[in-house]
């Protein structure tokens, strides 16, 4: 008796531990299933610090401060700039744009053809090509914003002065929607023509940010706290806040948003890898590739990928490898109508009825026993 009490109590301590256990199991499957979405990218081990995203599988990318092609299937990447200041490239199919640290912006295609087409004053601080059969380029500085057409000069849009102090700019990734851009004051829109406008009561958002379009037209913009706000239907809303990591590690920074399909995206950061929003912003999950550093510097999205059923890559790149997922569908909740309905609600009853009792049985199987060694 004396021994199988201790057993018992024995398993009652080891109980919370099992629990425990389970739980980092489950948590474990959870994370390696989200790791095995990524692959290393074919061809050697390569250092990247930008690449554009594209509507095809070979874009423009940035190493060692060089321009070149990278086809994602082969891992080929060749030349397209001999100076090594480039600061950002933009790609449109078989087409591109090199804008140099100098503020010199080029003009490239995929078969080697360069073209100077001026130079920009100022520091450059974002390049970006807009979707549509008639891409519009446009062009941010600490001097102002420029745009044109693919392949033609640029021209000045608005100065820095409305601006204030800004900091990025990305594309639209549909024909009707406008660039966006974000300074440390709040976000402004600029379409394939007309002016530059403010958005009212958009963000501040210091003197770091991220921004991003998705397909459904929503604006997705971090700061440099780590909070990341959505746009949509003319009102803003925070939506995700990063939290510090790794004890005294504080908040991770935000690297970059590159949007996906109608309304997913994911987010680069410096400590927890990859953060996907599978629906605008309401729900989140840590998809990262198995990055040692938990660091993913850059974001790009290669291939049709802005349907209602999105296909294509996701590239990411780390300090020392990249990374390619390949889109899937997420699961989705099952719809249920009239009769379906009705007997998935009755035997989810049943389920939970069945369980309730078992659980009743068992406590009233274990407290008849314990009473009958009470009289042993």
């Amino acid at each position: 008796m004396v021994g199988e009490g201790s057993s018992r109590r024995r398993l009652r301590r080891l109980a919370p531990l099992g629990a425990a256990l389970l739980m980092w199991c489950l948590g474990s499957a959870s994370v390696n299933a989200a790791t095995g979405w990524w692959q290393s990218a074919p061809g050697p081990p390569r250092i990247l610090s930008a690449v554009a995203s594209n509507s095809t599988y070979t874009t423009l990318a940035i190493s060692g401060g060089v321009a070149g092609w990278l086809d994602s299937r082969s891992g080929n990447f060749a030349l397209a700039s001999s100076t090594s200041k480039v600061a950002f490239v933009a790609a449109k199919g078989d087409s591109g744009l090199i804008l140099e640290s100098t503020g010199e912006l080029y003009t490239i295609s995929s078969t080697g053809a360069t073209q100077r087409l001026q130079r920009l004053p100022g520091r450059p601080l974002g390049l970006a090509i807009s979707a549509g059969a008639n891409p519009v380029a446009a062009a941010l500085t600490n001097r102002g914003v420029y745009r044109g057409e693919l392949g033609s000069r640029l021209r000045l849009v608005a100065s820095a002065f409305p601006l204030q102090t800004p900091l990025t700019l990305a594309g639209p990734v549909t024909s009707s929607e406008p660039f966006a851009l974000a300074t440390a004051h709040g976000v402004f829109l600029l379409g394939s023509r007309g002016p530059l406008r403010r958005v009212q009561n958009s963000p501040r958002l210091g003197a770091h940010a991220h921004i991003a379009e998705l397909g459904n037209g929503t604006i997705l913009v971090g700061d440099d706290r780590g909070l990341i706000s959505a746009y949509y239907r003319g009102r803003w809303t925070p939506i995700f806040q990063l939290l510090p990591y790794g004890g005294l590690g504080g908040v991770p920074q935000l690297d970059g948003i590159v949007g996906v399909g109608l309304d997913a995206a994911y987010v680069a950061t410096s400590g927890f890898g990859t953060l996907l929003t599978p629906d605008g912003g309401y729900s989140w999950y840590r998809a990262s590739p198995p990055s040692i550093s938990g660091t993913i510097l850059a974001l790009a999205t290669l291939g049709p990928i802005y349907g209602t059923r999105p296909v294509g890559l996701v590239l990411a790149v780390s300090p020392s490898r990249v990374f390619l997922h390949r889109l899937e569908a997420l699961p989705t909740p099952p719809i249920y109508s009239g009769a379906t309905e009705t007997a998935q609600l009755w035997g989810t009853a049943l389920v939970t009825a069945l369980a309730a009792a078992l659980v009743i049985c068992l406590m009233w199987l274990i407290r008849r026993r314990h009473r009958r060694r009470l009289f042993v």
